[in-house]
């Protein structure tokens, strides 16, 4: 399974006309009108054109039937919101999958300027299905599949909602969702000493997600 994941994830790099250039996650999506309404809060927001500055970055998109939440955002937290959908390292489900522990907290594009909200929860239920979430909020965004993937500079992953901070978010509980044992309904947050904080210093693992469309500039892992 990871060979064939892995095996998906080069032949985008192969096929991308940009493969060995800086990555755009506007022009990555651009084929791609089921994220169109993220992609223009992407660029509305202008987190498009901070995420291409980084050297290696992993985007959570949502299709168009679940961004409307994400839309109605006020202008202050609709940019918060999609700032914390930009992971700083490369991850793929590959890497996901071989993290020590099924819990950690990623930093995000949002820990530039808040450090306490910008970060997300990472949680593997005990069948493998993966979960993002906000801090100190229970992880409920399902890992679908690899939209995009350049190996070890930028990837696309499609999540099953938006991410949104908590209603009044202030301080909030720094800790991943704890695990289920099914992957389903909502993954509760876990204490901290049930989590760890990851840098992007992983290696290629085995994924549970689906792997990548055969369309896309690819993305790729971080260092």
């Amino acid at each position: 399974m990871a060979s064939k994941i892995l095996l998906s994830l080069l032949v985008l790099a192969a096929v991308s006309p940009a493969a060995l250039a800086a990555f755009d996650v506007i022009q990555m999506l651009v084929d791609k009108p089921q994220y169109a309404g993220f992609s223009k809060v992407l660029e509305q927001t202008k987190v498009a054109g901070e995420a291409n500055q980084l050297k290696a970055a992993s985007l959570l998109v949502v299709p168009e039937k679940t961004v409307k939440s994400l839309v109605a955002l006020p202008a202050d937290k609709l940019r918060q919101a999609v700032a914390n959908h930009v992971l700083l390292s490369y991850f793929d489900p590959i890497k996901l999958d071989e993290m020590k522990t099924r819990t950690a907290l990623l930093p995000t594009l949002l820990s530039n300027t808040d450090k306490a909200l910008g970060v997300l929860n990472y949680s593997k239920a005990d069948d493998g299905q993966m979960y993002f979430g906000a801090p100190g909020a229970p992880c409920v965004a399902k890992l679908v599949k690899v939209v995009a993937a350049r190996p070890y500079t930028v990837s696309i992953m499609e999540i099953s909602e938006p991410i949104l901070l908590p209603l009044g978010s202030g301080k909030p509980d720094a800790a991943p969702g704890r695990r289920g044992k099914g992957g389903k309904g909502k993954i509760k947050p876990a204490g901290l000493d049930e989590s760890s904080e990851v840098t992007g210093k992983t290696d290629d693992a085995a994924g549970k997600a689906e792997s990548p469309e055969s369309a896309a500039a690819a993305p790729s892992p971080a260092s």
